[in-house]
């Protein structure tokens, strides 16, 4: 008889995080012992069971071995057992994990540590129920192996693991497709660990062996952790940075790592780490950097961008969340008037992807692409006080300025190097320069806009083909004043949803005054059916509303009738396409013919999920007015 067991093998690390045990040797053993001993064995727990076999013992019950097989990168596993080989009958058995070799599990090497020598880990032993199929008998056994049996194989095979939970610290939401990056803060020379990218539950694993963070400058003659007692039991201390598309966009700062949880670590690590919108940018953010999308709802170009929508996201107050961009856009963060102690100049550019989940760093270079002088709108970026008495007055540091006296001083044009913004300078006495954060307003109309012609759409009917938003990624560098050698990446964004398509030709007052609508954002429109026809027609006892609302970034939809006794409901509007369009026919759900005889309005309103970083758009709505 062949028998077949399968089933998977995984480790909660911390807590619910689950994760599975890749790339590991596992055997099934048959039982010596009496019936009764299987039995109890059997019935006990799982923590009662964990045993720990040396080479010597592992030889021994060579014998006793009915097969051997190495789970997949899921953890996945399968023995067949040919029962007339082994004389093995279905019963009892012992399943163990053998390490014979350090296994891949994601750190950098598979060197075997110093004096390695075979082992084995019992993790269970098992009946398994058999269930009869073509090929014999299978059974199913799948196994979450115990914290601190995981923790202690790893350290035999000195692999050090840090896993934890990524999240918004104001919404908790968890942080999806960051890279963790592990550093070990120490005296001579701080150690990169390892890094891992998040899941979309915000999760990450990073894995790695001591030679990490024993790394000397005499190394690798002679490693050591390199802290204050230098002893060679210490664990590395731990602290983080963030990067998206391989450039860091954030850091703790190292004394982080001097705290007690982060101090000494033992190879087993849980954290729960949180980044803030409003952070710009941590120990190394660059006096000139890009962190920041507009002034009021201060939207963090790579934290508070949803990587599947490209629209806004981890923000607490929810109305400020599921926005795609339109208009034009305050692009903040810092500023100052020198780089390598020279005049700092900057540039943003521009890149167009197809999916808003693309990796920044994936973007090939030339499909980037310069925000040039017409792509921006006129802004101040920097003021100085000029004179405090009797009067305050200041001059104005402003993009597409106009370099001549004003009322409170003086406006002064901020100069162009080609595509390169040239940061104000000032080196006489009296106050210096204050820059306001505001680095350019990027006219998004350039990126993607354009008009559709709408001209024949029926009220009630879909008005596709419908329009999709676009997705761009920004980033912004630094040099100093002409010296491109020296130019460096200074901030950047994930792929943004932007919308500015503009529709024309639209439907409008229906059948009673009707007219087109141009140059809008979206459709509302409505007509009734009573009205077609003739616009002045009677209302006697049905109101019937044919309704079109659309854009891709469609919120609520809403028709109500106002008038005596009002406002009055409709039914329901539906969404054959959720999010992007609304079309259909309402019927009024009260007594048409008990509404008292006089002038009544019949009203669409369609909610744009567009910002522009500052609020939200207004809306765009429709009316038909009509007597009964």
């Amino acid at each position: 008889m062949n028998y077949t067991l399968k089933g998977r093998l995984y480790t909660a690390i911390c807590d619910d995080h689950k994760k599975a045990i890749p790339h590991t040797k596992i055997r099934v053993y048959r039982l010596q012992e009496e019936m009764n001993a299987a039995t109890a064995y059997t019935a006990a727990q799982s923590k009662e069971l964990i045993q720990v076999f040396e080479e010597k013992e592992i030889k021994s019950r060579k014998k006793q071995l009915l097969a051997e097989t190495e789970t997949d990168a899921n953890g996945n596993y399968e023995f067949n057992i040919n029962g007339e080989k082994t004389g093995y009958t279905g019963g009892v058995v012992a399943i163990v994990l053998y390490y014979d070799e350090v296994p891949e599990y994601g750190q950098k090497g598979t060197s075997l540590p110093k004096g390695f020598k075979p082992f084995e880990v019992l993790i269970d032993v098992i009946q398994p129920k058999w269930r009869e199929t073509d090929n014999g008998l299978v059974a199913g056994w799948n196994h979450c192996l115990l914290h601190r049996i995981w923790c202690y194989i790893l350290k035999r095979l000195d692999i050090w693991v840090i896993c934890g939970t990524l999240t918004n610290c104001e919404s908790q939401e968890p942080l999806m497709g960051i890279e963790v990056i592990a550093m070990d803060d120490d005296i001579i020379t701080d150690d990169l660990l390892g890094s891992s990218v998040t899941d979309s539950k915000g999760r990450f694993c990073i894995f790695y062996r001591s030679i990490d963070f024993k790394k000397t400058f005499l190394s690798p003659f002679i490693n050591i952790e390199t802290t204050p007692i230098f002893s060679f039991d210490n664990g590395p201390d731990i602290y983080f940075k963030f990067a998206l598309g391989g450039s860091v966009f954030f850091a703790e700062d190292s004394s982080e790592a001097h705290k007690p949880s982060r101090k000494n670590v033992s190879n087993c690590l849980c954290v729960n780490l949180c980044l803030d919108d409003d952070s710009p940018g941590g120990s190394i953010d660059p006096p000139a950097a890009f962190y920041q999308i507009g002034y009021a709802r201060k939207y963090h170009p790579v934290l508070n961008i949803d990587p599947a929508t490209g629209r806004t996201t981890g923000k607490a107050n929810a109305v400020l969340n599921d926005m795609a961009f339109y208009s034009n856009l305050d692009l903040r963060g810092s500023l100052s008037k020198t780089f390598n102690g020279q005049p700092v100049e900057y540039k943003f550019q521009y890149a167009e992807v197809n999916n808003p989940s693309v990796d920044v760093g994936t973007i090939p270079s030339a499909d980037w692409v310069d925000v040039v002088p017409n792509d921006i709108a006129r802004n101040e970026i920097a003021t100085r006080i000029t004179q405090l008495f009797p009067i305050i007055k200041y001059d104005a540091y402003v993009i597409k300025g106009t370099d001549a006296p004003t009322s409170y001083g003086n406006e002064i044009e901020v100069h162009f190097d080609g595509n390169w913004i040239q940061a104000p300078q000032y080196s006489g006495g009296g106050f210096d320069i204050f820059f306001n954060g505001s680095l350019i307003k990027l006219i998004s109309k350039n990126l993607a806009g354009g008009a559709v012609n709408k001209a024949g759409l029926v009220q009630g009917t879909s008005s596709a083909p419908l329009e999709k938003n676009r997705y761009f990624a920004l980033r912004m560098w630094k040099r100093e004043q002409g010296n491109d050698a020296s130019k460096i990446l200074a901030g950047f964004s994930r792929p943004l949803a932007i919308f500015n398509t503009e529709y024309d030709g639209v439907p409008q007052g229906g059948s009673w005054l009707p007219t087109v609508s141009n140059n809008e954002l979206g459709i509302a429109c409505l007509d009734l059916q009573e009205l077609i026809g003739g616009g002045c027609n009677k209302i006697t006892n049905s109101i019937t509303v044919n309704y079109t609302a659309a854009n891709p970034n469609l919120g609520n939809v809403a028709l109500k009738m106002y008038g005596q006794g009002g406002p009055h409901a409709f039914q329901p509007v539906v969404f054959p396409t959720p999010g992007e369009e609304a079309h259909g026919t309402s019927l009024y759900v009260g007594d048409v013919g008990a509404l008292p005889s006089c002038a009544y309005e019949v009203r669409i309103t369609a909610e744009l999920k567009l910002t522009n970083g500052e609020t939200q758009h207004d809306g765009i709505w429709d009316r038909v007015l009509f007597c009964k």
